[in-house]
């Protein structure tokens, strides 16, 4: 594989385009010094991957992009492309079967770097990879640039050991090994934290495996709990059984003992009916006169307010004058002061308009002479840029004094590199260090601490929470129990007041009738009982004037038939209002439609029911007592309180919106207890997780500690590297004090140079210049003030004329709105004689009115005294009835108990059954399998005991088992995880094995080589002497190499001692060992053959002539001898100032170049 050519655009000083072609086995580039020849070099250390600016002669890397010249703009971007001929296949891998290979790097101004293989983007690893083992890299053996031979010589053995590892080849493995221990570290760390998750989930397993005991026994007790509830609960449906029967036949007695009291009730209340109608009358009279009494006192009051309206109007009136005279006042002192305010901006605005037409003048006067001012200033500046490129063209005549100079500060430059690398050595050494900061690992050590605390602190709190969650549980189920025995009981009252309800219906007729009005598609609003809704005081009284039409149906709709069937009850409603004084208007909704309710009217006794029959306008009426008056007859009241149907309808709906109330608590506190379930599920889990990261994160501490003992071991090797790059330091310093004094000597004589130069006169354009610009800023500074006063003017006068016009339209506003107060004021003093006539009239018909109501008053206190001798009589005659409606109501509350007492044991009944079947669990086979001795007293107990312990198991994870299955397979998973990790590290030790033994071989083997070769070639170089290779250690994976060379005559004891030549000579001699053993596929010199003197120029040549048949070489020289051996010359030139080109020469032309 060989270079064929290099491609440079906008590489430093090659700005164009610029192909350098290579086509023989040797290639000398010629050309004067300064003309950009070691930029080729430079192009090729790039373009393979060189990442430091100060190898490659610069402070930062876009220093490489042509900055511009005299004559010449900087360019955006640099780019060098190297074409290699693969045609021998020399090159391995997946480039082998390429008959040429393009490698491109391109940079730009941002600093974006790219890299380019056979045109395809890549990475610079990939370039680096693509030469590993050949001998080409940014820094190998195959590129020797000036002053690298005397470093290549005085090298460490560690930086020499470098070289004989590219010619061994061993480098990529180098680079392989270095990554494969990487990836070991890498397990290693991941074995270690796989350990102790290993170990953490060990102890959680162990744990774990505990709450699952637990949990079988808490499952295995909930068992035998479940077992002996159901038991128990049948135990309790054996005793409520029993109980009922009791009560049926208790209820039977006390419904006998109440029909007697009510026979003897109904023979007590026929005496009091007479005193009561007679009372009635007398109220309905008081009344009457009651009414007249209260539309007197209505009037009064009304004369009386209209009086007063009168007499507030007239005083609002007077406010309302007052008011406007002031505002009226007011606006006037207003509308003088705006005119006043007018006539003063009017005189302001008269004063500046003159003024402003002077400054506009002047200002154009100004502009006019800025503008001429501006011409003289351009005609100086292009007579100031005529003498300036003369005196360019001078100074550029004096360039080639400066070129010997350029090449001594070359030098010191590399000197200044070479303290640069040191320095960056140290600073990498003292990053190191930082990266080994043992405070930082110390304030992780804390860190972790804290979080250690913290977690502790979380476990606490996690516990506490959960102990708080388990007592709100508990709560709530005991709330839960009490709602269910609370919904028990009123489903017992709800069941005893249904079955009250269907005494004397037939169930069986009602939904018959129905059924028969849905075929005939005649909805039904539903029944009476259910539709009645009539004020408290009317209720038994309308109950039993409906009585035997509590179960009939209420339609609206007329029937083509009536229901025939028996026990059929259907009521037809009517579109027409109730008569007044009849029981329909005492009802609300849809029976007031009802045509029997409005033929009964509703009386206070039986004097207004017989005047009332006597008309022949109702069939009826009927008092709040219960009391019936018919045409031809009369019934006393039959009803009873306790058994009214109404009552017990509206006790039943508030027992059923009781009961639904307690559904909806009950499922909130169903819901409650689930989400309350949830929560102390969740509290587990966040509770083991909290001991979980507790656990981590003490494994991590341990982690911890182990890395800060390895850092502090660290820390010390690289204090002692450090120590020794310090010293390194202190002799490159000197070297550089050295060539910086060379170089002062050459400036001197620069300076020298320069002086006879014939300088431009600046003085003298500079007072021209001063002259103009101080002219030119006064006119500028005239022209701005007038300006500024200009707009200033202009701004007062806008401003004048907006304030005259704002006062103008104030006084316009004031004058209108001084109208309309006038008016308001006209208007309002015609209505106050109109109010004094009204006045006088009510005066007068109030004093009528009263006396009117004076004599209404004494009548009305008459009937009352009448009324009130009337309800003393009546009362007493009603007292011994009271007592026997006491003794019926005592008997009727003992039935109606007895009934709820036997519905609700009723309900407990099918409560029990209920509660079975939630245990899913039958009645009968649990009767048949009770023992014969079971108590509910001795199973209460056992239930307790067993509830008890399985209180004493504590919070229960019944998801434990699971738990522990899924962490046991994860652990599992994470064993066999380990066992393949524990695999691959061997595998991997494995393979550093073999690395290293190849590598001690190939090493081995190029060393000898390398040091046979180098006794060879010295001998022929220097005419005789010796020189060979040295390793500093046994170990051939570590061990450095040193060099001796003794020249022919002397016995020298270190190579530190050499001349200039015989050290390029000496690295010359080890740098073809080294090609002879592994040739690069080219090899670059950059004025190798400088320090030497003819006899070893020629000596050098007959090496690279022998070199070349086998190795491509490209060197830069200024030696004749050396441009006679090559084949093909490349000129380099720099015609144009700071532009590098290139032109083909011979070699009459090339010795013209270097003594030119």
């Amino acid at each position: 594989m060989r270079l064929k050519y290099i491609k440079l655009v906008g590489f430093k000083s090659f700005v164009d385009a610029t192909k350098v072609p290579f086509p023989h086995q040797m290639t000398c580039v010629v050309g004067p010094n300064g003309c950009g020849k070691s930029n080729v070099i430079d192009a090729v250390r790039w373009v393979l991957g060189e990442s430091s600016a100060k190898n490659l002669r610069g402070d930062a890397m876009t220093d490489v992009i042509f900055n511009g010249s005299t004559a010449r703009k900087p360019v955006s971007q640099a780019s060098v492309e190297l074409v290699f001929d693969n045609s021998a296949g020399r090159m391995q891998g997946e480039y082998a079967n390429y008959a040429e290979i393009s490698v491109k790097r391109l940079v730009t101004r941002d600093g974006r770097s790219d890299y380019f293989l056979n045109g395809s983007k890549c990475r610079r690893r990939d370039i680096t990879d693509l030469f590993l083992g050949t001998g080409l890299g940014p820094r190998s053996y195959a590129i020797i640039e000036q002053g690298m031979i005397s470093r290549l010589i005085e090298s460490k053995p560690q930086e020499l050991r470098v070289f004989l590892e590219e010619a061994a080849g061993i480098s990529k493995y180098k680079e392989r090994r270095r990554e494969t221990e990487t990836r070991m570290q890498h397990t290693r760390d991941n074995l270690d934290r796989l350990n102790d998750v290993r170990e953490e989930l060990g102890s959680q397993l162990d744990k774990l495996q505990r709450q699952a005991a637990a949990a079988r026994r808490y499952k295995e007790l909930k068992q035998q709990e479940r077992r002996y509830k159901s038991e128990l609960q049948a135990l309790r449906w054996l005793a409520t059984e029993r109980q009922a029967e009791q009560l049926r036949l208790q209820q039977a007695e006390q419904t006998t003992e109440l029909e007697r009291w009510l026979t003897e009730q109904r023979g007590s209340e026929r005496g009091s009916t007479e005193l009561r109608e007679q009372t009635a009358q007398s109220k309905q009279q008081l009344e009457q006169v009651q009414h007249q009494f209260y539309q007197l006192g209505n009037e009064v009051t009304r004369l009386e307010q209209q009086l007063q309206h009168h007499q507030l109007q007239r005083q609002q009136r007077q406010r309302q004058q007052q008011q406007l005279q002031q505002e009226l006042t007011q606006l006037s002192e207003t509308l003088a002061q705006d005119n006043d305010q007018q006539q003063v901006l009017a005189a302001q605005l008269l004063e500046l308009e003159p003024e402003q037409a002077l400054t506009d003048e002047q200002v154009v006067e100004a502009q006019l002479r800025f503008e001429q001012h501006e011409e003289a200033w351009l005609a100086w500046q292009d007579d100031y840029q005529a003498a300036l490129n003369q005196a360019q063209h001078q100074l550029q005549q004096q360039q080639q004094l400066h070129l010997q100079h350029e090449r001594q500060r070359d030098q010191v430059a590399k000197c200044a590199d070479a303290i640069d690398a040191n320095q960056q050595q140290q600073q990498q050494l003292l990053a190191e260090l930082e990266h080994y900061n043992l405070a930082a690992t110390d304030q992780q050590r804390q860190q972790l601490q804290q979080q250690i605390n913290a977690a502790q602190q979380q476990v606490a709190a996690l516990s506490e929470q959960l102990n708080v969650h388990q007592q709100q549980f508990e709560q709530v189920e005991q709330q839960c129990q009490q709602q269910q025995t609370q919904q028990q009981q009123n489903l017992g009252l709800q069941s005893a007041l249904q079955q009250a309800l269907k005494q004397g219906t037939h169930e069986a007729t009602t939904m018959d009738v129905q059924h028969w009005l849905q075929q005939h598609q005649c909805p039904a609003l539903g029944q009476v009982q259910q539709l009645l809704k009539v004020e408290q005081s009317w209720q038994l009284a309308l109950e039993q004037l409906v009585q035997p039409w509590l179960g009939a149906w209420v339609i609206t709709q007329p029937l083509p038939e009536w229901p025939l069937f028996a026990g059929a009850q259907v009521v037809q409603l009517q579109v027409k209002q109730p008569p007044k004084g009849s029981v329909a208007a005492l009802v609300s909704g849809p029976l007031q439609q009802w045509s029997w309710l409005h033929c009964i009217a509703a009386v206070d006794d039986a004097a207004q029911a017989q005047q009332l029959l006597q008309q022949n306008q109702w069939l009826g009426a009927i008092n709040q007592a219960g009391q019936l008056w018919l045409a031809g007859g009369y019934q006393a009241s039959t009803m009873d309180a306790a058994a009214s149907k109404l009552l017990q309808q509206q006790q039943l709906l508030q027992v059923e919106a009781d009961l639904t109330r307690l559904q909806q608590q009950l499922q909130d506190s169903s819901l409650r207890k689930q989400q309350l379930q949830q929560e102390l599920k969740l509290r587990h889990q966040e509770l083991d997780q909290a001991k979980q990261n507790l656990h981590l994160y003490q494994a991590d501490l341990r982690s911890i500690d182990e890395r800060f003992q390895w850092q502090q071991h660290q820390q010390q090797q690289l204090e002692q590297r450090l120590q020794q790059a310090k010293q390194q330091h202190q002799q490159l310093l000197q070297q550089l004090v050295t060539g910086q004094q060379q170089q002062q000597q050459l400036a001197e004589q620069c300076e020298q140079a320069t002086e006879q130069l014939q300088p431009l006169d600046e003085q003298h354009w500079l007072t021209q210049r001063n002259h103009l610009q101080q002219q030119r800023q006064h006119l500028r500074e005239a022209l701005t003030a007038l300006q500024q006063r200009q707009m200033t003017q202009a701004s007062e006068v806008q401003q004048l004329r907006q304030q005259l016009t704002h006062y103008q339209q104030l006084a316009q506003r004031a004058r209108q709105q001084q109208q309309h107060l006038q008016a308001q004021l006209q208007q309002l003093k015609h209505p106050e004689q109109d109010d004094d006539t009204d006045v006088e009239v009510l005066a007068l018909t109030l004093e009528e009115t009263l006396a009117q109501r004076e004599l209404i008053d004494e009548q009305r206190r008459d009937l009352a005294n009448k009324v009130h001798e009337y309800e003393e009589q009546l009362r007493q005659l009603t007292s011994g009835v009271q007592g026997v409606q006491a003794k019926i109501e005592q008997a009727r509350m003992r039935v109606q108990s007895t009934q709820m007492e036997l519905a609700a044991v009723q309900e407990r009944s099918r409560s029990i059954l209920a509660v079975l079947a939630d245990l899913q669990q039958s009645l009968k086979p649990i009767l048949e399998g009770l023992a014969e001795d079971a108590n509910e007293t001795e199973w209460q107990s056992k239930l307790e005991r067993i509830q008890q312990a399985i209180s004493r198991l504590g919070a229960i994870n019944l998801a434990a088992i699971e738990e522990a299955e899924t962490l046991a397979e994860r652990k599992q998973y994470l064993d066999q995880q380990n066992d393949d990790l524990a695999a691959s590290l061997a595998t991997l030790e494995g393979a550093i094995r073999t690395i290293d033994k190849e590598t001690r071989q190939r090493f081995k083997a190029t060393y000898d080589a390398v040091n046979h070769g180098l006794q060879e070639l010295f001998p022929k170089v220097f005419g005789g002497g010796n020189a060979y290779l040295e390793l500093t250690d046994d170990d051939l994976l570590e061990t450095g190499v040193t060099i001796m060379a003794r020249p022919p005559g002397k016995k020298n004891s270190t190579i530190h001692l050499l001349s200039g030549g015989e050290k390029a000579l000496t690295a010359l001699s080890l740098v073809f060992a080294i090609f002879r053993l592994n040739p690069a596929p080219f090899c670059l010199l950059d004025e190798v053959d400088a320090p030497l003197d003819d006899a070893n120029v020629g000596r050098f040549c007959r090496l690279v002539e022998e070199m070349s048949q086998s190795v491509q070489f490209i060197y830069i020289s200024h030696n004749k001898v050396a441009m006679e051996m090559a084949s093909h010359l490349a000129g380099v030139t720099m015609q144009e100032p700071g532009v590098s080109r290139l032109v083909a020469v011979d070699i009459e032309q090339a010795v013209a170049l270097t003594e030119a």
